[in-house]
């Protein structure tokens, strides 16, 4: 990398940082100015790969993580045009359908704009979710020509600044940034509505309801698609009939119940539309009386004919998910005990997408159709079905079954129902007992265990390949007035 001239060709009045890789490595590098000597003796000396720009008063950087991000922004634009992402600065790092895109915002939006990270679902070649991230205070992109950590290539400009200096952010970019709700669906995205998996088991499938009233609010009639939560949802019949697969006359019953419940306060039907006034989900939590909400999931509304399946899905990659934490916070205390830094020393736990994928891990013995095979020294996590029921409020049968491939994807036999559920991935792992070899058998098959390839095993829970959005929300409690309760 020629240290000297690509620093000549950056503005003298942007604001630098030394780089390892994609990120900053020394401490307190957000509040402190370096100057381009400082900045080149860090390159030439070899602790830095390269140099980042930081991010906010003034400059905004819009990443464009993959095709599928650079689609969501079209769509997030509409009408607006999108002329100034081709002719404002620009670098890449050479990936396909990758770059970075840089505005100048004036100093009375300054408030306006935020750090916003939008995923749009969809895995790309690295196997992570491709994103459209806007990048603001507190962060920094790196520029050309430093070297990207996983191509070992140079970024490259698109637009030299130079030449092609920052054009001013459109408003309506600046308008997206500081109204975007994580809940937001234009009529061209995925239909996305957060679904509380704890409280399907009080209210059943009155729930589906409830949710496609929060979906189809009316303020994102007039907010560009964005709800702002006026608690009036409008829909027709033809449309719930065909989302949650059920009759209209169905639907009328669902939303007499809903309405008995508290779930909704009044709806009226005006030829084959209805508009429902929906309780807020804090008094959705007031109704249950649950003191925890759980997990909450950002959910394509088509795949709410399966809520049943789907809350069964949601508890399970939750208790994984947690049971994985704990198990990173335990090795982290051990590594702290032995004089280890965590954030240098590899970490033992085989996440779930490398274990399904991935061939010749560390502490795994073979995987076959059904187990992975591990030794007894292998980090074990996951959520059992019987918590995952006790969550659900079911039988650990019925949980089985709602997990169980043989389940998914065969149709009742009278209603035809279930169409359109995925199948499942999952293993279950195993720990192998060489101990016990000369034990007799009957005490071990009386204890759960397994006897498989001429030795006996202890089964672990299942570890599933589920990619639901798990996300957080806030309860306000403050705002449920006695008398609601």
């Amino acid at each position: 990398m020629q240290t000297l001239p690509a620093l000549l060709e950056i503005p003298e009045n942007w604001s630098l940082v030394p780089v390892r890789g994609k990120k900053p490595y020394q401490k307190g590098w957000n509040s402190k100015q370096y100057d381009r000597l400082e900045i080149l003796a860090e390159l030439e000396s070899g602790k830095a790969t390269g140099l980042g720009l930081k991010l906010g008063n003034g400059l905004l950087a819009v990443d464009i993580d993959g095709e599928s991000a650079a689609k969501l922004l079209v769509k997030l634009a509409g009408e607006n045009s999108l002329t100034d992402f081709p002719r404002t600065t620009a670098w890449t790092s050479g990936r396909q359908s990758r770059k970075q895109c840089l505005f100048s915002v004036p100093e009375k939006d300054w408030c306006r704009l935020r750090n916003l990270r939008i995923g749009t679902g969809i895995a790309g070649d690295d196997g992570k979710e491709e994103c459209l991230e806007f990048r603001w205070l507190g962060t920094q992109s790196v520029l050309p020509p430093s070297v990207h950590p996983t191509t070992n290539k140079p970024y490259i400009w698109l637009k030299n600044p130079l030449q092609h200096p920052p054009l001013p952010a459109p408003e309506w970019l600046i308008e997206l940034c500081e109204n975007w709700h994580s809940e937001y669906v234009s009529d061209k995205e995925l239909d996305l509505v957060r679904f509380p998996a704890r409280l399907f088991p009080h209210f059943g499938r009155k729930l589906s309801v409830w949710l496609l009233a929060r979906r189809f609010d009316i303020s994102r009639w007039s907010h560009g698609g964005k709800s702002k939560g006026s608690g009036i949802g409008k829909f027709s019949l033809a449309a719930a009939s065909k989302i949650l697969d059920r009759s209209q006359g169905h639907i009328r019953k669902l939303l007499c119940v809903a309405k008995r419940s508290g779930l909704i306060r009044a709806y009226s039907q005006s030829g084959n539309w209805v508009t429902v006034y929906y309780a807020s989900l804090e008094k959705a939590i007031a109704l249950t009386g649950i003191e925890k909400l759980g997990p909450i999931a950002a959910i394509n509304i088509d795949d709410l004919a399966n809520i049943h399946i789907l809350a069964t899905e949601v508890e399970a990659q939750y208790l994984q998910r947690a049971s994985l934490h704990r198990q990173r916070m335990e090795e982290i205390e051990q590594m702290k005990t032995q004089g280890l830094d965590p954030e240098k020393t590899p970490s033992e736990i085989i996440k779930p997408t490398d274990l399904h994928t991935c061939d010749h891990l560390a502490r795994v013995l073979g995987r076959g159709t059904r187990f992975v095979y591990c030794e007894s020294d292998f980090r074990f996590y996951g959520g059992s079905q019987e918590v995952i029921a006790d969550n659900r409020g079911l039988s650990p049968a019925s949980v089985s079954r709602h997990l169980s491939n043989s389940y998914r994807m065969e149709a009742t036999p009278v209603q035809k129902k279930r169409s359109g559920i995925s199948p499942i991935i999952k293993k279950q792992l195993l720990e192998k007992l060489p101990t016990l070899q000369e034990i007799p058998s009957r005490f071990f098959t009386k204890a759960g265990l397994i006897f498989l390839h001429q030795d006996w095993w202890e089964p672990h829970p299942n570890i599933y390949l589920l990619d639901h959005h798990l996300i957080s929300a806030r309860r306000r409690r403050s705002r449920i007035c006695p008398k609601d309760r």
